[in-house]
């Protein structure tokens, strides 16, 4: 596991999070999920900007990027986000805030005043959760959909913090009657949770969240995007022909 946080400016500010808190909901699921995956070690995205920075590219919307340090092998620092269109400048921030938090963390090891130098990316997560009700639907939907597609441990992942910030374990246990430290190994990063137990913590929180997600095959939502797009054309065309 690779430890996801955030660099904290020298007065608290934290650029990261700022940047984050700013997206719609869709595009900060769709980054929740790329840093999770990097959190269980998946870089495949990402590539170096030089100093011991990366940039980590989120093919979706603007074409959005995450940039961030390597701390040894299992801590990464989230340095800033952007877009492709702002790519050079938010390189050069984050170069700047890298060689930061470099030297501030030599001058501690030295001695140094002890000042926060990140925090937990989960933390930012989870106080989304909270405010945001498009983005708590969605990283349950995330969960669920990582958990079917094969990405186990994404799923998990996903769906031990959307508990963690909304219902909790203690509840989730009295509800779905598994014990709350079952429930704990089942979600933890060694867990191998049974599909009964699964589909029954599932429906659970489907039903307290009022939500209800449909399982269809590739195939047919492929055959539903092109009938949707048919329509689409179709009504290009009339408009086209009225005018």
């Amino acid at each position: 596991m690779v430890d996801i946080r955030e660099y904290e400016e020298h007065g608290g500010r934290r650029p990261f999070q700022e940047w984050f808190e700013r997206l719609n909901s869709e595009a900060s699921l769709k980054i929740t999920a790329a840093l999770y995956r990097m959190g269980l070690g998946n870089f495949s995205n990402s590539k170096s900007i030089g100093a011991g920075a990366h940039e980590c590219t989120i093919n979706f919307g603007p074409g959005y990027r995450v940039y961030f340090g390597k701390d040894g092998e299992q801590i990464v620092v989230l340095l800033g986000g952007g877009t492709k269109q702002r790519q050079h400048n938010d390189i050069r921030l984050a170069l700047e805030r890298w060689e930061d938090y470099k030297q501030r963390k030599k001058e501690q090891r030295k001695g140094g005043m002890k000042m926060a130098l990140t925090r937990d990316f989960r933390e930012t997560v989870q106080a989304r959760v909270k405010c945001d009700p498009a983005f708590r639907r969605g990283l349950l939907s995330e969960a669920i959909e990582s958990l079917l597609s094969g990405e186990v441990a994404l799923g998990k992942e996903l769906l031990r913090d959307y508990v963690n910030a909304t219902v909790g374990f203690p509840k989730l246990a009295a509800h779905t009657k598994i014990h709350v430290k079952t429930l704990h190994q089942m979600l933890g990063p060694n867990g191998n949770p049974t599909a009964s137990h699964l589909f029954g913590i599932v429906a659970y929180l489907q039903h307290r969240e009022g939500v209800r997600l449909e399982i269809r095959s590739a195939r047919a939502v492929s055959r539903s995007r092109r009938r949707a797009f048919a329509l689409r054309a179709s009504r290009t065309a009339s408009t086209a022909v009225s005018h």
